[in-house]
This record gives C-alpha cells, structure tokens and sequence, in this order.
C-alpha cells in the first residue's frame, strides 16, 4: 500500500489465547462516530518464537522496514520474565527484524507521586536489564519502548534521559488509555452507551481519536528533551494515538517526531480510500507543503 514501516505486534515469550469475559472471546468495540475504539484482547498471541518465524519467511519490500513489537509475559515474575523478554528480542534479531519495540504501560496517570516514583523506578530497573541482556549485543536493531498515552508530562524528561543513559534507540508514545473518564468527553454522544458499558464490563484500553492531543503533547515533549540532550547519535521519537490523516502527520512531524504509527485512524482511512490510503496521505501532504 505504501507504508513507510510495518509493526507486527504484541507478543510474548509464551503463547496466550486472550482475554474472555460474559462469554465473549477477545472483547473490542469500534466507536465509529468517535473514529475510536476500546479492546480488552489480553495480547493473543502465538508467542515470539512462532511470530518471528513467520517475519523471517516475510516477503520484504525495499523501503519499507518490517518491525516486531515484545511485551513482557504477564505470567512469569521477576528474572525468570526478564529472561524470557530478551529471548523474545534475541528471537526477532535472528529473524532479520529491522527494529524492535518493547511494549511497556507505565508510568501511568501521575495522580499519586508515590506511586509514580516507584514506577520509574521498576521502569529503570527493567531497562536496565534490557541494556545489560540484549543492547550490549553488537549486531542487534534499533529498539524503542512503548510507554502509555497516559504517561504524566512532568515525567517525560526524566524516561528520555534513562531511555537515553541505557542506550535505547527511541521512545513512542503511546499505548492505550485506561483514563476512561477522561477520554469520554472526546466520545460522540451516540457511542457514549456502548463506551460506558464496555469500560464498566471490560475496562480495557482505549484507542483512536481520544488520545489525539495527548500522544501528541507526550511526542513534543520527549522530542524536546532529545534536543536537549543532543545525544550525537541516534534516538526516535514515535507518536502513536489520534492518528487520522496527513494534518496528524504534518502536526507530529512540525513537533520533532521522526515516526507515525497508526491502528485505529488506519481503519477509518482504509475504510473510505482502500488501498489507496497511502497514496491520498502522501498527496495531501505534498499539497500542505
């Protein structure tokens, strides 16, 4: 279609079938009228070994890097899921990944600075971790971490400069929100029915249009940082969340972001041009320039 990377993504050291609850496998609701979306899946996934096999018998397209997305398996404790992460990695680098994601969801809301401070602190120590088991690795990819859309600002400087001191490649903000009462106002009157039921039966995360302002405020601020920092080499900031059309795209690139991603405004885009999403992206953005 003329993407410029390919994500594959979340998966885990072990195979998991997903989330099923009131006798519904892998719940997700679409807000049409919000250009939105909610999904309480519980990463399915056949796990990293299966999936890195299928990403090395992917047919590439020159130009068009193919990334593998790792999350820790909620499963396993303390180094046993260390271990387990950085064979997850090991696995996609010998697969012939161009770059990789660790999917991590805190910190998170920033409401109770203790609880905050003690986040940073396991987020730290796991990147640490990562640094010494897998960064240290000469021949590995670019890797990123993916942290929440509801990641406090105030934090933001703090994770790009560990993100930074541990040798990573870049930072994306973000993941899904759990925020739910604070993204309901970006809610359309008309999905606000089922929205309510599915975050009061399911919870979940929250996807699309409602994370527009912050994914882009987080972006900026790491962006800044990074500008700070003057690494000398280096270091992606990814914006992900809100994501619909070239104005997105012009936004984020203006505020420093090297890299857009999109899931739920792809859908919304590929519903109305097909497989020429890209194409009309890439035209609009040449008339804005």
């Amino acid at each position: 279609q003329g993407a410029g990377f390919f994500l594959a993504g979340t998966t885990t050291a072990r195979r998991r079938a997903g989330n099923e609850k009131a006798e519904i496998h892998w719940p997700f609701a679409p807000y049409p009228s919000s250009v939105a979306a909610s999904n309480w899946l519980g990463l399915p996934n056949p796990g990293d070994p299966v999936v890195a096999q299928r990403l090395a018998g992917l047919e590439r397209i020159p130009g068009c890097p193919v990334g593998a997305s790792v999350a820790a398996d909620p499963e396993l404790a303390g180094e046993e899921r260390m271990t387990a992460l950085i064979r997850g990695l090991e696995a996609y680098t010998e697969a012939g990944a161009d770059f990789l994601e660790v999917n991590e969801s805190c910190p998170n809301t920033g409401e109770d600075p203790a609880e905050e401070s003690r986040e940073l602190e396991e987020l730290g120590r796991r990147l640490e971790r990562i640094r010494q088991g897998f960064l240290e690795r000469p021949d590995r990819p670019p890797v990123v971490v993916k942290l929440s859309c509801d990641t406090d600002p105030a934090v933001v400087p703090e994770v790009v400069d560990r993100l930074l001191d541990e040798g990573f490649d870049g930072v994306n903000f973000g993941n899904t929100s759990t925020a739910y009462e604070r993204r309901r106002g970006a809610v359309a009157a008309s999905d606000r029915p089922l929205y309510d039921y599915f975050t009061t039966t399911f919870g979940g995360g929250v996807s699309g249009r409602p994370l527009k302002e912050d994914s882009l405020r987080l972006a900026a601020a790491a962006a800044e940082q990074r500008e700070r920092r003057a690494p000398g080499r280096e270091f992606h900031v990814v914006r992900t969340g809100g994501i619909e059309d070239a104005a997105d795209v012009r936004r984020s690139l203006d505020a420093g972001v090297s890299l857009v991603q999109w899931y739920t405004g792809y859908f919304q885009a590929f519903a109305a041009a097909g497989h020429e999403l890209y194409l009309e992206l890439y035209d609009e953005l040449l008339l804005a320039d």
